[in-house]
């Protein structure tokens, strides 16, 4: 199906909506090494930037939500 991007043996997941079908797949060991380690930016100037940068696209239902995340996380 995707031959060489992400390692299937170590994750996958099919979401199938009305339009298309996305395959998501955990990262081969060879792929983390090119982006480096995983980064919580909730709670953090970046996580507000990175917010800001997109507030307009989202939708009004998904506001409360963005801010929760992108100030810490639900808890």
């Amino acid at each position: 199906m995707l031959l060489g991007i992400g390692d299937s043996a170590i994750g996958e997941w099919l979401e199938e909506g009305a339009i298309a079908t996305h395959v998501r797949r955990r990262l081969s060991e060879s792929e983390a090494l090119t982006v480096g380690p995983v980064v919580d930016v909730r709670g953090t100037d970046d996580a507000l930037r990175r917010l800001r940068a997109v507030w307009r696209e989202l939708p009004e239902v998904v506001r409360a939500f963005a801010e929760k995340e992108a100030a810490g996380g639900l808890t």
